[in-house]
């Protein structure tokens, strides 16, 4: 008799163990499947009890399930599914309902792609296919998913293809995290000459309208006295209940909530928008979007937050709303802001002259984050562009909270100037990020981002130093990658350096063994990171430079404006560099 189970749930323990064979050691190596394995009514399926199975299907399940990478194998005309522990999460809540299932049957949503290529590895043909889009249903909601995989035909006695071997890997977040940063370079491009904020507000929707797989429709509203009032849009019917010409903020007509976002200086997130909004579909995709995220355009951060207007981004059907689209529309926010007050301090007679800097220099301030607000922690940032020549640097800094409560600062400098540099920041910030997130130490991290760079088509060396700070213990751990020590001051005055040893840069040597230091804080210290462009002097030491420092930041008043105590010496001068600093208080 069958044992019943609806996807997601749970088959019960049935046939004794003798029933598997000389495949009960096979089972047992297959992680937290075994229970599953060893517990499953194969007798109920085309495979049959597994001390019955044909060499060929025992070498396979071998292969399969003791492997640690995602490996499935269809057997039969009907091509039954065995899966090892790491494919088990990619048919999602299908596992383990689809553990002996027919492929039709578990695929019925992707059968039109995987089907026909099933029928090719049946006949005797491979594949090998990357990123190729899996419009899935594997949560309750077709979702977009890609993937890198191969079928293979599994060949038996005499030549006869038996079944289909299936590796692969799910792709999906590597891929959308690839468009982000396209759509912000080409809002870049597309605002960088605007002289006007009407200009700017053209650009952001033209540029949108170009990336609708990131953005499937966007509305844009501009804030006079408490109105809102519509300044484009692109992938929705203007002038229906929710894209009518103007809105009062906090009406009832407000159905995208601006008056929401505009009071809170918050994203909001709005669902059901097909009641109110008449949205196109993506070409290719099922259904059109149903959620959407209103982002405040604050247009300065360290001054008066004034909210210059609100953008309504949609967010693509097949996906839903995670730390990644977070950061994607909180970069987004913020490069548009930073549009917005390009626009207006544009001047007539430097147009020409500032477009090129304008670019490159709205690109990486694009790539540095805002700091996170936490409780345990003070966190305070600036950036200075250069103002020698058209281009700019790579410096960068960022500041990323872990959920065991510490929380890890780094601050960097990509040599070389322009918009390559500043790409390649870009890159070294979002997978240096990954990597802390993924919990590795600072000399872990610099490791794999040093590999990580070695690797890349084109690319330079870059200083970096990542410091983890335990707000419990109030110890912390840095590692310098030929980057300038950092400096502690103290509650009473006094400045140390926080150098010991320290590493190469990234991207020079491959198989470098970063230096970890460590230490511990006092209540009420400030840890200070900096680039070389805030002391570097033509012709002077740079121990000098740093003692110079030192000097100066001991005698600075500690309060709000401690950042900006320390870059005042180069505010308002001509600059040969770019100057990074962050800061973190005790």
């Amino acid at each position: 008799m069958a044992l019943s189970v609806e996807p997601g749930g749970r088959r019960p323990a049935a046939p004794p163990l003798h029933r598997l064979g000389d495949l009960a050691p096979v089972f047992a190596r297959a992680g937290e499947m075994r229970t599953l394995l060893e517990g499953f009514d194969w007798g109920a399926t085309a495979l049959g009890h597994p001390e019955d199975w044909p060499q060929e299907l025992r070498v396979a399940a071998s292969i399969c399930l003791g492997a640690k990478y995602p490996i499935a194998i269809y057997w039969g005309p009907d091509l039954t599914l065995l899966y090892n522990e790491a494919w088990s999460a990619i048919p999602g809540d299908k596992h383990p309902w689809a553990l002996g299932r027919q492929a039709a049957e578990v695929w019925p949503d992707i059968w039109d792609i995987v089907g026909p290529e099933m029928d090719r590895a049946l006949a005797g043909g491979a594949m090998w296919t990357v990123d190729r889009l899996l419009p899935m249903e594997r949560r309750g909601y077709v979702e977009e998913t890609y993937f890198n995989y191969n079928l293979s035909p599994i060949v038996g006695a005499g030549g006869r293809i038996e079944g289909v071997f299936n590796a692969g890997i799910e792709t999906t977040t590597r891929v959308i995290a690839s468009r982000h940063p396209r759509v912000l370079i080409d809002l870049i491009a597309e605002t960088a000459s605007a002289s006007s904020v009407e200009e700017a507000f053209v650009g952001v929707i033209e540029a949108l309208a170009h990336h609708r797989e990131v953005a499937p429709f966007a509305v844009l509203y501009r804030l006079v006295d408490g109105v809102a009032h519509v300044a484009g849009s692109t992938g929705v019917t203007e002038g229906g209940e929710g894209t009518g010409p103007t809105v009062a903020l906090g009406s009832a007509e407000d159905r995208w909530q601006i008056g929401t976002a505009v009071e809170t200086r918050r994203p909001v997130v709005v669902d059901g928008i097909g009641a109110f909004a008449d949205v196109h579909a993506v070409d290719g995709w099922p259904e059109p979007a149903h959620t959407a995220v209103t982002l405040p355009i604050v247009r300065s951060r360290r001054r008066r937050r004034r909210v210059e207007g609100a953008l309504v981004v949609g967010m693509p059907p097949g996906l839903r709303i995670d730390d990644q689209h977070r950061e994607f529309h909180a970069a987004l926010a913020d490069r548009f802001a930073l549009s917005v007050l390009d626009a207006r301090r544009e001047e007539e007679e430097r147009r020409t002259f500032e477009t090129e800097h304008r670019i490159a220099a709205t690109l990486q301030r694009s790539l540095i984050p805002a700091l996170p607000e936490l409780e345990v922690v003070g966190l305070d940032g600036c950036y200075l562009p250069g103002t020698d020549g058209l281009e700019v640097g790579g410096d960068w800094y960022d500041a990323i909270p872990l959920p065991d409560g510490s929380v890890t600062v780094v601050i960097g400098d990509v040599v070389g100037k322009g918009v390559a540099a500043a790409a390649q920041m870009g890159q070294l910030r979002n997978a240096l990020r990954a990597y802390v997130l993924e919990g590795f130490s600072p000399a872990e991290v610099l490791g794999k981002l040093n590999h990580l760079t070695l690797s890349l088509s084109g690319s330079t060396f870059a200083t970096v130093l990542c410091l983890r700070y335990e707000p419990e213990d109030r110890s912390v751990r840095w590692c310098r990658a030929g980057h300038l020590p950092a400096l502690v001051r103290h509650a009473d005055g006094p400045v140390d350096l926080l150098d010991g040893d320290g590493s190469p840069p990234i991207g020079v040597f491959e198989g470098v063994v970063f230096k970890e230091c460590e230490g511990r804080l006092d209540p009420d210290d400030i840890v200070v990171l900096y680039t070389d462009g805030l002391i570097e002097k033509p012709g002077e030491d740079i121990d000098d430079s740093i003692a110079a420092l030192v000097e100066r930041v001991a005698t600075l008043d500690i309060g709000d404006g401690f950042v900006d105590a320390i870059v005042s010496p180069l505010a308002e001068t001509d600059r040969r560099d770019d100057v990074a600093v962050l800061v973190l208080c005790t």
